[in-house]
Protein backbone atom coordinates (compact mmCIF):
# COMPACT_ATOMS: atom_id res chain seq x y z
CA UNK A 1 0.00 0.00 0.00
CA UNK A 2 2.68 2.54 0.89
CA UNK A 3 5.59 3.45 -0.62
CA UNK A 4 8.28 4.14 1.89
CA UNK A 5 10.82 6.66 -0.66
CA UNK A 6 9.36 8.81 -3.67
CA UNK A 7 12.21 10.72 -6.36
CA UNK A 8 10.23 12.38 -8.66
CA UNK A 9 11.99 14.30 -11.14
CA UNK A 10 9.39 15.19 -13.70
CA UNK A 11 7.11 17.87 -11.91
CA UNK A 12 4.96 19.59 -14.58
CA UNK A 13 2.00 21.10 -12.84
CA UNK A 14 2.30 22.48 -8.75
CA UNK A 15 -0.41 24.33 -6.99
CA UNK A 16 -1.31 25.84 -3.78
CA UNK A 17 -4.46 25.66 -1.73
CA UNK A 18 -5.39 26.38 1.30
CA UNK A 19 -5.52 23.85 4.66
CA UNK A 20 -9.65 24.34 5.10
CA UNK A 21 -9.95 23.02 1.41
CA UNK A 22 -8.84 19.69 1.92
CA UNK A 23 -10.85 17.38 4.05
CA UNK A 24 -9.97 17.15 7.36
CA UNK A 25 -7.45 13.63 8.87
CA UNK A 26 -6.25 13.28 5.11
CA UNK A 27 -2.93 11.65 5.99
CA UNK A 28 -4.87 9.28 8.91
CA UNK A 29 -7.81 8.31 5.64
CA UNK A 30 -4.41 7.70 3.35
CA UNK A 31 -2.78 5.48 6.36
CA UNK A 32 -5.89 3.26 6.75
CA UNK A 33 -5.95 2.47 3.03
CA UNK A 34 -9.23 4.93 1.63
CA UNK A 35 -8.29 6.88 -1.00
CA UNK A 36 -7.81 10.36 -0.98
CA UNK A 37 -9.52 12.98 -3.33
CA UNK A 38 -9.35 17.01 -2.95
CA UNK A 39 -12.06 18.43 -5.34
CA UNK A 40 -10.41 21.96 -5.80
CA UNK A 41 -7.96 22.73 -8.36
CA UNK A 42 -5.90 25.40 -6.16
CA UNK A 43 -3.76 27.90 -7.65
CA UNK A 44 -1.21 26.97 -10.43
CA UNK A 45 2.20 28.44 -10.00
CA UNK A 46 3.99 29.45 -13.70
CA UNK A 47 6.72 26.95 -13.94
CA UNK A 48 10.35 27.56 -15.00
CA UNK A 49 11.50 24.13 -16.45
CA UNK A 50 10.28 20.67 -14.82
CA UNK A 51 10.09 20.64 -11.01
CA UNK A 52 11.44 17.61 -8.88
CA UNK A 53 9.87 16.48 -5.58
CA UNK A 54 10.78 13.83 -3.23
CA UNK A 55 10.15 11.76 0.15
CA UNK A 56 12.54 9.91 2.30
CA UNK A 57 11.83 7.71 4.98
CA UNK A 58 13.89 9.23 8.47
CA UNK A 59 13.21 7.52 11.70
CA UNK A 60 13.83 9.94 14.42
CA UNK A 61 13.00 9.20 18.14
CA UNK A 62 12.12 5.71 17.79
CA UNK A 63 9.55 6.78 15.18
CA UNK A 64 9.04 7.13 11.25
CA UNK A 65 8.69 10.60 10.09
CA UNK A 66 8.54 10.80 6.13
CA UNK A 67 10.22 13.99 4.62
CA UNK A 68 8.71 15.64 1.50
CA UNK A 69 10.65 18.23 -0.50
CA UNK A 70 9.38 19.97 -3.33
CA UNK A 71 11.90 22.57 -5.48
CA UNK A 72 11.23 24.37 -8.46
CA UNK A 73 11.60 27.89 -10.48
CA UNK A 74 9.16 30.22 -10.92
CA UNK A 75 8.87 33.96 -12.01
CA UNK A 76 5.60 34.82 -10.34
CA UNK A 77 5.24 35.98 -6.98
CA UNK A 78 5.29 32.67 -3.98
CA UNK A 79 2.12 32.87 -1.44
CA UNK A 80 2.00 33.27 2.21
CA UNK A 81 2.94 30.61 4.42
CA UNK A 82 0.58 27.73 6.10
CA UNK A 83 -0.73 26.40 2.20
CA UNK A 84 -0.63 23.20 1.11
CA UNK A 85 0.82 22.10 -2.10
CA UNK A 86 -0.43 19.52 -4.77
CA UNK A 87 2.16 18.57 -7.35
CA UNK A 88 1.67 16.86 -10.74
CA UNK A 89 4.58 14.29 -12.29
CA UNK A 90 5.35 13.25 -15.63
CA UNK A 91 3.10 10.64 -15.72
CA UNK A 92 -0.15 11.82 -14.38
CA UNK A 93 -0.20 11.20 -10.76
CA UNK A 94 -0.92 14.15 -8.27
CA UNK A 95 0.30 14.50 -4.81
CA UNK A 96 -0.26 16.20 -1.82
CA UNK A 97 2.21 18.00 0.90
CA UNK A 98 0.99 18.99 4.08
CA UNK A 99 -2.39 18.81 5.87
CA UNK A 100 -5.41 20.62 6.93
CA UNK A 101 -4.38 20.28 10.58
CA UNK A 102 -0.58 22.03 11.68
CA UNK A 103 2.22 22.10 10.99
CA UNK A 104 2.45 23.22 7.51
CA UNK A 105 4.65 23.00 4.69
CA UNK A 106 7.66 25.17 4.80
CA UNK A 107 8.63 27.87 2.20
CA UNK A 108 11.97 28.76 1.15
CA UNK A 109 12.54 31.19 -1.67
CA UNK A 110 15.79 31.96 -3.27
CA UNK A 111 15.96 34.72 -5.85
CA UNK A 112 17.97 35.36 -8.58
CA UNK A 113 18.38 38.04 -11.41
CA UNK A 114 18.10 38.20 -14.93
CA UNK A 115 21.09 38.45 -17.19
CA UNK A 116 21.61 41.55 -18.57
CA UNK A 117 20.42 40.75 -22.36
CA UNK A 118 16.68 40.09 -21.10
CA UNK A 119 16.18 37.09 -19.46
CA UNK A 120 13.76 37.36 -16.48
CA UNK A 121 14.62 36.96 -12.45
CA UNK A 122 14.28 33.72 -11.80
CA UNK A 123 13.15 32.51 -8.03
CA UNK A 124 13.70 29.34 -6.88
CA UNK A 125 11.37 27.54 -4.40
CA UNK A 126 12.22 24.77 -1.99
CA UNK A 127 8.98 23.79 0.17
CA UNK A 128 10.11 20.80 3.13
CA UNK A 129 7.45 19.30 4.69
CA UNK A 130 8.02 16.76 7.44
CA UNK A 131 5.27 14.28 8.96
CA UNK A 132 4.25 10.45 9.68
CA UNK A 133 3.33 10.46 5.98
CA UNK A 134 4.46 13.84 4.24
CA UNK A 135 3.58 12.91 0.03
CA UNK A 136 -0.14 11.58 -0.18
CA UNK A 137 -0.98 10.09 -3.56
CA UNK A 138 -4.24 11.84 -4.84
CA UNK A 139 -7.09 10.59 -6.66
CA UNK A 140 -7.55 12.94 -9.09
Amino acid sequence: MQQDNYNMPGIVDVRYLNPGDVPAQIMSSYVAGIPVSVFVDGTQMPLHGVGSCQAVEEHSNNGRVEKATLTFMTCEDVPPAGMLWMVQQASGDWFLIGRREPPYPTVKVQNSTGEPGGDRAIKTVTVEFQCFKALIPLER
